[in-house]
């Protein structure tokens, strides 16, 4: 594992990048993309395990977020989930492009990390998007009761809450401080129907329509959020991929532990969940 410094503009992020285990090498290359406010560390373990089926990968933290907090939240206040697809994402996919030029560039992305990618100026330079609880958070399409606190959380918690603090208090919704700006562009988008291809931030509609890799979304059928229609609800908006799925994941054909939102990389689901990933990655070819 290599920690890698990420300049962007007169800011860095922080990243970590796992070769390809010695002698297997299969000469592809992988992003895994984080969640909202979930660090790195939370996918080493599974990067590890692509990098020992012969990946090279690599994981970072969105500024603000993590090993990628260098200063106190409130001096982040222009970092939007705007700003996370405009520089973020797409420094992170040219550094592994430089880093591999001749290989293939695949993303296995969870949530935010699996709907950005391919919104960004920086799609077509994206092979593959494997979607993990990557979801559309237009507030009705969740399930019940959960829709309903998601509806407050958006129309009152997070619009107070940011006006009052000059931040997102973790207590406000996701466990971890978070610029203000984040808890207000991601308000608006969760009311608008289409949900972030509606932003007027910046061009995420015409970023998809450039999108030309494979995409396969994984829906999981114990996640309260990405409920069917909330995950099916982003695959119209790439009609030039080359290959378009949803598949749902039961924990049942999965040895019955929970999945949910956040389970996917955990080491609890090395045995069954990443060898079908795995697999999936190899299906997008070379």
């Amino acid at each position: 594992m290599q920690k890698v410094d990420i300049a962007i503009n007169d800011d860095r992020l922080i990243a970590h990048l796992f070769p390809a285990a010695t002698g297997f090498r299969r000469g592809r290359s992988v992003i895994v993309g984080p969640a909202t406010a979930v660090p790195q560390t939370f996918y080493y373990n599974f990067c590890k395990y692509l990098s020992g089926h012969g990946y090279d990968v690599l994981t970072f933290d969105f500024r603000s977020v993590g090993q990628s907090k260098l200063r106190p939240i409130r001096d982040y206040a222009d970092i939007g989930f705007s700003s996370w697809a405009e520089q973020d994402y797409p420094a992170v996919i040219d550094w592994m492009r430089a880093r591999h030029p001749s290989q293939p560039l695949y993303i296995v992305g969870h949530s935010v990390g699996g709907w950005m990618p391919a919104l960004t100026y920086a799609s077509p330079r994206i092979d593959g998007l494997l979607g993990v609880a990557a979801l559309s958070a237009y507030w009705p399409l969740m399930a019940r009761p959960h829709r309903y606190f998601h509806w407050f959380a958006w129309t009152a918690l997070v619009p107070v809450t940011t006006a009052l603090f000059g931040y997102w208090p973790g207590w406000a919704g996701l466990s971890h401080d978070l610029p203000a700006k984040l808890g207000r562009e991601f308000a608006e988008w969760a009311q608008q129907a289409d949900f972030v291809f509606d932003a007027r931030q910046f061009d995420p509609r015409g970023n998809a329509l450039a999108f030309k890799g494979h995409l396969h979304l994984y829906q999981v059928s114990d996640d309260p959020w990405g409920t069917p229609e909330a995950v099916r609800s982003l695959i119209a908006h790439y009609p030039n991929a080359r290959s378009v799925a949803m598949e749902t994941l039961r924990p049942a054909d999965f040895g019955g532990r929970a999945i949910g939102h956040l389970n996917f990389f955990r080491s609890i689901h090395k045995d069954t969940l990443w060898p079908h990933a795995l697999k999936q990655l190899e299906a997008f070819g070379g």
